[in-house]
């Protein structure tokens, strides 16, 4: 049964990262794809993707995690802050992928 507590703090902490990765990178496109806090507060994965370079947009995050970490702390009442820590989704470039090779096999039944 899903925690609805958790779901609302994973809500909550997944629109202000949005929000701050918005401001650093006000010229990249970021996006966050899913965000998930441990039970306990301690830490938080976070999925993102960029369609110009979503490994990029993954290393400039991850180097300014503190600082988002510290802006976090400072909209959300909670115990604790998580320790962030951002993660690459490639669920559109996989799904565009397969959708091409699905394509590609309609095609050649024809």
């Amino acid at each position: 049964m899903p925690n609805s507590r958790m779901d609302s703090i994973d809500a909550l902490i997944k629109k202000e990262v949005a929000f701050a990765l918005h401001r650093h990178f006000a010229d990249d496109f970021i996006s966050v794809t899913q965000l998930h806090v441990t039970k306990d507060l301690s830490y938080a994965k976070v999925w993102i993707s960029s369609p110009i370079d979503t490994p990029r947009a993954v290393k400039s995050s991850n180097e300014i995690r503190k600082e988002i970490r510290m802006e976090l702390s400072k909209k959300i009442t909670a115990r604790r802050v998580p320790a962030l820590h951002f993660v690459a989704d490639f669920t559109s470039e996989n799904a565009s992928k397969i959708e091409r090779l699905i394509n590609v096999i309609k095609e050649e039944e024809r």
